[in-house]
């Protein structure tokens, strides 16, 4: 299983966000904010930071009705890190609990598989 904090392709990314590889490019190329690293070859993998900020970035034009224009303005307005908080995941403290009550149960039973 992969690590969550591991960096994605950009094929994970549209997946996760539910936006298309090209828009993912162009938002790259509008906001300075948005940088993925780029290996050999011009492949491009996502930290978490980065796809935080895309996701508040995908809020605004979506959801709000922003322009790239109004998001601009928006992102230069706050810092880098509140904005990385902003787009992270929020869960509740008993959905935590839960999972890891899952994780905990899953590392078990893996261990009873393999000790079979």
């Amino acid at each position: 299983m992969k690590n969550v904090q591991a960096y994605k392709t950009i094929g994970e990314v549209e997946k996760i966000l539910q936006v298309r590889q090209h828009v993912l490019r162009f938002w790259e190329d509008s906001f300075s904010q948005v940088k993925p690293l780029k290996r050999k070859g011009g492949r491009r993998l996502y930290s978490e930071d980065v796809i935080n900020i895309l996701r508040i970035i995908k809020k605004l034009v979506n959801d709000e009705g922003y322009s790239i224009k109004g998001v601009k303005k928006y992102l230069s307005k706050k810092k880098i890190s509140n904005i990385k908080k902003e787009g992270a995941i929020q869960i509740s403290e008993e959905l935590d609990i839960k999972l890891d009550n899952i994780e905990k149960y899953l590392k078990k039973a893996k261990s009873i598989l393999i000790n079979e």
